[in-house]
């Protein structure tokens, strides 16, 4: 009913970095169902009452005529250890809010609390952040990620983050990494390179 979603961020009733979500969704949009959407992704949105304190998660998913909004409480997951997985075949270009690939994905994690996905020996994301590496100066992105993610963008246009190509065999430069997403920013712990498990 919905193919497409995007998940935004509300802090204390305000959503962080609306413009990110339009130019993405616009993206999407066109690519997916043809021109111009008929309607606008944050127009005349309120955020309920007892959502307007603290980090809230809104997910709004989307169809050719119309969208659904989703609201809930969000409490950021302590990711401390991940298992690399191979996926050479996987197509996450949009948010697809159908997921079973990636969860099925993600289910292979064992004893680790997520995955990182390796597509044809180049390293994408995590089952649903970007994922960033820290070489002891500076921060670095995948050149070709599973999904083009909207943090991801403004770190990129801010320059706080670097692309580069990154092989599975290039992870053991870096000292840590970081999984981002609209939820997930910057100010969160690096977790060690000697957390991943290959």
């Amino acid at each position: 009913m919905y193919p497409l979603f995007e998940s935004l961020c509300v802090q204390d009733g305000q959503i962080l970095h609306p413009k990110w979500h339009q130019l993405r969704f616009q993206k999407a949009y066109q690519n997916y169902f043809g021109p111009t959407p008929p309607f606008d992704l944050l127009e005349a949105l309120e955020i309920p009452q007892n959502f307007r304190q603290g980090k809230v998660k809104l997910k709004i998913q989307y169809n050719a005529t119309r969208r659904d909004l989703q609201f809930q409480h969000y409490k950021m997951q302590n990711i401390q250890s991940i298992r690399l997985v191979a996926a050479d075949d996987l197509d996450y270009s949009y948010k697809y809010s159908e997921r079973e690939k990636l969860e099925s994905l993600w289910a292979l994690r064992g004893t680790c609390d997520d995955v990182l996905i390796v597509r044809k020996g180049w390293v994408t994301d995590s089952s649903y952040a970007n994922v960033v590496f820290f070489d002891g100066r500076e921060w670095w992105t995948p050149e070709v990620p599973l999904l083009e993610g909207t943090c991801r963008a403004r770190l990129l246009a801010h320059g706080q983050i670097k692309k580069a190509a990154l092989r599975v065999e290039d992870i053991q430069t870096f000292r840590g990494l970081k999984l981002i997403n609209a939820l997930r920013d910057m100010d969160q712990p690096m977790i060690p390179i000697e957390n991943l498990t290959f």
